[in-house]
């Protein structure tokens, strides 16, 4: 009868540990800081996730549409290539330097650069070997900013250099990849088996296991489309410029030919719209709804004004208010104001 008993606590232990090594092998898996020096959803944000769809099409984590095919890592962006030129990129976790680029020239436009960088995509960048087969990989650094070599120990949060435009970017981020004994993993998501995705997100129920700190985590919860940036302004913006310095547009003044509010826009689906609005002294100015956009878009930027009919606009108090619209909900508001005066 002891016997008996015994053997089939045996069994029990037995399953339990089953059940539990997976658990306690996770909980043995680096732990990941933010990989910047910068505050989440007002300086950088997640432009890209890691496509996990095995075919021809793309699909993140949260099954949606914030990656593109053979997307492998996750990209941090920032709100232009001036900011990044002082933003440190950081070691995500303790590791040893197992690889180092440096000297590759920061570009935009990626259209001209692209056969230049052949094998050199990543552009500047350093590889970090956190044990056990896990690696993290840090791309598009500022050239001549790599302060790093090959076998230096790192703690988590040591400088390695910092955000850049190198390699094939059309945007200043930081491209960081997750990889174990060689094999993609999703920060966001690291257990899901091949070609699957969670569908939600953290923040709205659903429990993920990510290799997240938790104020990491808790910092960038999935969004499919988001307002970056706006600013009330003197004349039309121009995308590409916002992308080189986001600092170089004139406010508006009384003297300005013109009152123009703009929106910065990532990851907008098709079917979205845009209202912009613009209220002065003495009330609206502005206010339009753009037509529903015809196909998903990755980086958009959107603006309305009027131009000026007197010698100089009403001293006051000017607002603008932009938001984002999708089935015919408001599902992101940003308002910016200006005091103008003689």
């Amino acid at each position: 009868m002891a016997q008996r008993v015994g053997r089939a606590l045996q069994a029990i232990v037995a399953i339990v540990s089953a059940i539990l090594s997976p658990l306690a092998n996770a909980d043995d898996r680096p732990q990941f800081a933010l990989p910047l020096a910068c505050e989440p959803q007002k300086t950088c944000f997640i432009q890209s996730y890691v496509d996990l769809d095995a075919s021809s099409k793309a699909r993140d984590y949260a099954c949606g549409s914030v990656t593109y095919e053979g997307h492998s890592g996750v990209d941090f962006r920032v709100l232009s290539a001036h900011e990044s030129a002082s933003l440190p990129v950081l070691a995500a976790a303790d590791g040893i330097v197992k690889g180092v680029r440096d000297g590759v020239a920061d570009a935009l436009d990626t259209t001209v650069k692209a056969p230049t960088v052949a094998g050199q995509e990543c552009g500047n960048g350093v590889v970090l070997d956190h044990g056990d087969g896990w690696e993290t990989q840090y791309c598009h650094l500022r050239n001549d900013s790599v302060v790093v070599r090959d076998g230096d120990r790192v703690t988590r949060g040591s400088k390695l250099g910092n955000v850049g435009t190198s390699g094939v970017t059309e945007y200043a981020h930081l491209y960081l990849s997750v990889r174990q004994s060689g094999q993609v993993i999703d920060p966001f998501l690291p257990d899901v088996p091949p070609g699957g995705c969670q569908r939600g997100a953290p923040g709205m129920g659903i429990a993920v296991r990510t290799l997240w700190l938790p104020s990491v985590a808790a910092a960038f919860p999935y969004r499919n489309g988001q307002i970056i940036g706006a600013g009330l302004v003197s004349a039309a913006p121009d995308h590409r410029q916002l992308e080189r310095d986001h600092t170089r547009v004139e406010p508006a003044v009384v003297s300005s030919p013109a009152i123009v509010v703009y929106g910065r826009f990532i990851n907008l689906l098709k079917g979205d719209r845009i209202r912009l609005v613009i209220t002065g002294p003495f009330g609206a100015l502005v206010e339009t709804l753009t037509e529903p956009l015809d196909r998903d878009t990755a980086r958009y930027t959107s603006f309305a004004g009027k131009k000026r009919k007197s010698s100089m606009w009403p001293p006051g108090r000017y607002e603008g208010r932009v938001e984002l619209l999708r089935d015919g909900a408001v599902v992101a508001t940003t308002v910016v104001a200006e005091d103008l005066r003689q």
